[in-house]
């Protein structure tokens, strides 16, 4: 069993990117939504153990630092109550155990995924883990979850590992269309939005012109070089999934997106968790 991971963490303040947004459901706002915990599930872009030496898959700057998904979600929301059970690697056929370990949720959770990543480098069977997905968002639907951040994948084949594979490169969106598809089918139509999916948010879009400009504000280094390879990844390592500590890792850090071969900075962190706190005013804000 996945040892919980948990933190009060310092609140990053920001303005969030003004994105076009569209999520399963309705987007009608009962009340603004507060949460009293956020919970964080899923693969390494939601491993919240940053400390020096720790097992999150960024660049770690320390035990009192933010630097995954969840808690730069968890601070534009204002929460600094922070849980996580993810971790480095994780697929969707994790997220069973994961959700065990947690134990109890209540309607004021905010559960936040990161994952599919690893299954769409593992060539799976994008419907067999989009209903594999749908079925655990169901089990914290059913245990009284009210609130289900859901992150797409970004596309595999830009980032450092990618393209060093020459990896597919229409295998993430037709990965994510499915997915988008299952979720749909299973809480669309709500009156209030359950599950935010935020595939529509932008954040796709902005990834894959991000890493076609060698610079993209605010990254200096996005990946892009116009070579196949592509830039060297902060952690100095395009095949390796580990991240690293801030103490070994390339001094310009702090303006590159990519940590190793698929994760991203706490600033590319940061950037992607923008997309998904703008994507919940549909019905949550």
């Amino acid at each position: 069993m996945i040892s919980i991971f948990s933190r009060t963490l310092k609140i990053w303040c920001g303005v969030a990117l003004a994105v076009s947004l569209s999520a399963c459901g309705s987007s009608t706002t009962v009340s603004p939504f507060h949460p009293t915990r956020v919970v964080g599930l899923g693969d390494g872009y939601n491993d919240i153990r940053t400390a020096a030496g720790g097992q999150s898959p960024t660049v770690r700057e320390g035990a009192s630092t933010a630097g995954s998904v969840v808690e730069q979600v968890a601070a534009y929301f204002g929460q600094p109550n922070v849980v996580s059970y993810a971790s480095g690697g994780q697929r969707i056929s994790d997220l069973a155990n994961q959700i065990t370990s947690v134990g109890s949720f209540s309607s004021g959770d905010l559960v936040v995924i990161t994952v599919g990543a690893f299954d769409v480098k593992a060539n799976a069977t994008p419907s067999t883990e989009a209903q594999t997905l749908v079925a655990q968002i169901q089990r914290l639907v059913d245990a009284g979850v009210k609130h289900v951040l859901v992150m797409p994948v970004l596309d595999v084949s830009r980032t450092p590992w990618g393209r060093s594979a020459n990896f597919d490169t229409t295998a993430t969106n037709t990965f994510n269309n499915v997915v988008l598809t299952a979720l749909s089918a299973a809480f669309g139509g709500q009156t209030t939005n359950t599950v935010i999916y935020t595939n529509a948010s932008g954040v796709t879009a902005a990834f894959l012109t991000a890493t076609s400009m060698a610079v993209f504000s605010p990254f200096t280094d996005t990946g892009y070089d116009g070579t196949a390879a592509g830039t060297r990844p902060a952690c100095n390592n395009a095949t390796a999934f580990v991240g690293c500590d801030a103490s070994v890792a390339n001094t310009s850090y702090a303006t590159m997106l990519f940590a190793d071969g698929m994760h991203l900075t706490p600033a590319g962190n940061r950037w992607v968790a923008s997309y998904m706190y703008n994507a919940t005013a549909q019905g949550w804000r």
